[in-house]
């Protein structure tokens, strides 16, 4: 039956908080009351007084319905306030109410449409609050119109929970059950309820904290502020996802819980510590740096931070090469840099050379045309190292990167490098050979800062010997850290979070009396057409939010890590069948001159997996094993399930044996542990026996029996 009449739910239906939690409005009730000197207790205190007080006005209610006079009637009797400190207290709940309202854009759009139609709508609440104020939260927001009615269970002394208030409007308009649509999100008062007294029911559950809000709002490690707005924030751009196509909503929501409040922290760090430092220039580097540029320009802009963020294009191959001086051992380290297919072209191409031009050398050194396109052998690949120290090879190689870096170095000045301006450079990570090669190209063309170049990055897998005075400091992961972050710093997911609009910086182009960096191509369009302006627009709608609701002081550093972990722990390792799919399908590079893609978690068959069993190496390092998982034939599952294990538990071995070595045995049987846990097989592994059988006879030497 088509409806007739349209009821709604009011708070988490059309109307929700900043707040994770209804009552985590309290807390912040009670910083206000002490600043207007009502009460001189803490706010945790006080907000464990408000819950309670609402206890005992209930159960001295005949109806168990309250109104807000009296519970604050309870309140006064408890803190000996004036009947005017009673009316201020109540003020400033109801106006810290209002101020944390924001119209649920779902809920909104349908009561628009309603209202269109001529429409009249009831809103039915469960609540303490007078439906005058209700009705004037509906205002601030648009949603109320001239016709709609409001009944509140604390004033009607009827309410949802007993189906008394349905019955109530049902019986007043005259209206019957199975003409009236009502929209909610209380699982038991609103859906359970309403449809056994037979109301067509429109579940409306989008409000409720998904998992990753949950994770944030739970953690008691955090102020409760600090997690509270976080969280609300994330479920509030959640919400304001207009993707109709379920694709597109999986990359915003995700950006919204997961990427946005990881980046959210790196980003301010790197400002706050830049500002400590007195820097007063960043270059956010291409193509991580983009995302992480457009965040510090939101959070520049609304915390006031006066540095000047600019977004340099750049890359290993724009960086690496201009920085050529000889073949020595630093340059043999990138250009010799051995992805899984590796052939005399792609080293060629590393150089921006073509195997042709050195076809007579290449030759020499048993490298003969047949063989430029071919994956090399282990020995062809040290035979190949051997023939880049001929020297008509390198006087080749030295030449061409001299007229590069001329034009590198005129982009650099372009952007400002050199004109006295203090500078950082801010990238992903893993492991700096990128700023040496940059650094390098500075000091030839002596814009080398006196005190070095610092760099900003999210993660160091490895801190490589940096050039001169450089400094490389990392946010989430410490290079020598033992530790499980490492296992979240996952490079290939990181990077596919912070993907740009553009393909990578090849090298640099006079153009006029400026400088252009020249592309791999203007647009990135495999990830355009997987959906990188989503998941961006996602991360600034966050952003956005997030600067309004916290400021710069409250945000430390030790939190945003805690919440790092936890969201990327859950992402990672336990992602869901929709973020699988999706994410595992976005297009990834693992070579320098990306000349292939794959999707970062492939979808195996059974013949995979079969594979898989007889071939260790089928199965790509870069692959996102517990996405592949969700994504694979139902039979291939247990065979990736052991792969996975085996990864986890080598990862965990590896951790043991490192903190035996720096004699914290505590931390190494810890990781021991969870080795085994994760693969018992590992037991087998000499490295492992040696190490914890070291670590029994220390224990048992160490005893004092």
């Amino acid at each position: 039956m088509n409806p007739t009449a349209y009821s709604f739910d009011v708070f988490d239906t059309a109307l929700t908080r900043i707040w994770a939690k209804p009552t985590d409005l309290f807390w912040e009730l009670g910083d206000r009351l002490q600043q207007e000197n009502l009460i001189t207790i803490s706010s945790d205190m006080w907000s464990q007084l408000r819950i309670e007080a609402e206890g005992k006005a209930r159960q001295a209610s005949t109806t168990n319905e309250v109104t807000l006079q009296e519970i604050y009637a309870q309140l006064a009797e408890s803190l000996n306030w004036t009947e005017i400190d009673k009316e201020k207290a109540m003020y400033n709940e109801i106006q810290l109410e209002r101020a944390s309202l924001r119209p649920v854009p779902a809920t909104h759009l349908k009561i628009q449409e309603l209202h269109q139609e001529n429409q009249s709508l009831a809103y039915l609440s469960d609540m303490y609050l007078p439906s005058e104020a209700i009705r004037g939260f509906l205002e601030d927001h648009q949603i109320w119109a001239d016709g709609d009615v409001i009944y509140v269970s604390n004033e009607v002394g009827l309410h949802k929970v007993s189906g008394e208030l349905f019955q109530y409007y049902l019986t007043k308009y005259q209206i019957k059950a199975s003409q009236l649509l009502h929209t909610g999100d209380n699982l038991y008062s609103d859906i359970k309820v309403a449809k056994k007294l037979g109301i067509q029911v429109q579940p409306f559950v989008q409000t409720h904290l998904n998992r990753y809000e949950q994770i944030i709002a739970d953690n008691e490690q955090l102020p409760l502020r600090f997690r509270s707005l976080l969280a609300g924030a994330s479920r509030l751009c959640r919400l304001h996802c207009k993707e109709t196509e379920l694709h597109r909503q999986i990359i915003w929501n995700t950006g919204a819980n997961v990427i946005a409040p990881v980046f959210f922290g790196f980003v301010h760090w790197v400002l706050q510590e830049a500002k400590r430092q007195g820097i007063q220039r960043l270059y956010f580097m291409a193509r991580d740096g983009q995302i992480l540029w457009k965040i510090a320009q939101i959070i520049c802009r609304k915390w006031g931070y006066d540095i000047d963020c600019q977004y340099l294009y750049g890359s290993r191959q724009a960086f690496h090469f201009p920085s050529i001086q000889q073949i020595g051992e630093t340059e043999q380290e990138w250009l010799f840099d051995k992805p899984p297919f590796f052939s005399v072209r792609l080293v060629c191409d590393r150089v921006n050379i073509q195997p042709e031009q050195i076809a007579d050398a290449l030759t020499r050194h048993g490298f003969p045309i047949e063989i430029w396109d071919k994956n090399l052998t282990e020995q062809e690949f040290t035979l190949l190292k051997a023939a880049f120290q001929d020297r008509e090879i390198i006087d080749l190689i030295v030449d061409l990167a001299a007229i590069y870096r001329e034009k590198a170095i005129g982009y650099f000045k372009q952007a400002g490098i050199g004109d006295g301006t203090s500078f950082a450079i801010v990238d992903s990570g893993w492991t700096g050979r990128s700023q040496r090669s940059f650094s390098k190209i500075l000091a030839i063309a002596n814009l080398y800062p006196p005190d070095g170049v610092p760099g900003f990055y999210f993660g160091l897998e490895r801190r490589i010997k940096p050039f001169s005075t450089d400094r490389l400091i990392p946010y989430f992961l410490e290079p020598d850290d033992i530790t499980e972050r490492r296992s979240l710093s996952s490079s290939p997911i990181l990077e596919l979070f912070l993907a740009a609009d553009h393909g990578s910086t090849v090298r640099y182009e006079k153009q006029d009396d400026g400088y252009i960096p020249i592309l791999r191509s203007d647009k990135n369009e495999r990830g355009l057409k997987w959906g990188v302006l989503v998941q961006q627009q996602a991360i600034l709608d966050f952003t956005e939010r997030l600067t309004d609701h916290l400021q710069p002081e409250e945000c430390e550093v030790r939190y945003f890590h805690q919440v790092t972990e936890d969201l990327l722990k859950t992402f990672i390792h336990s992602p869901n069948q929709e973020e699988a799919k999706v994410f595992g399908s976005q297009p990834f590079s693992d070579q320098q001159l990306e000349n292939k893609f794959h999707d970062l978690a492939p979808a195996y068959s059974l013949v995979d997996g079969f594979k898989m069993i007889f071939d260790k190496h089928y199965v790509s390092n870069f692959v996102w094993l517990p996405a592949s998982i969700q994504r694979s034939a139902p039979l291939t599952r247990s065979v990736l399930g052991y792969i996975k294990g085996l990864r986890y538990s080598l990862n965990y071995a590896r951790c043991a044996r490192q903190a035996y070595l720096a004699g914290k045995e505590q931390q190494s049987w810890d990781f021991a542990k969870k080795a085994v846990q994760s693969c018992p097989a590992i037991l087998l592994s000499r490295s492992f026996m040696r190490t914890n059988i070291s670590l029994v006879m220390r224990s048992r030497l160490n005893s004092p029996n």
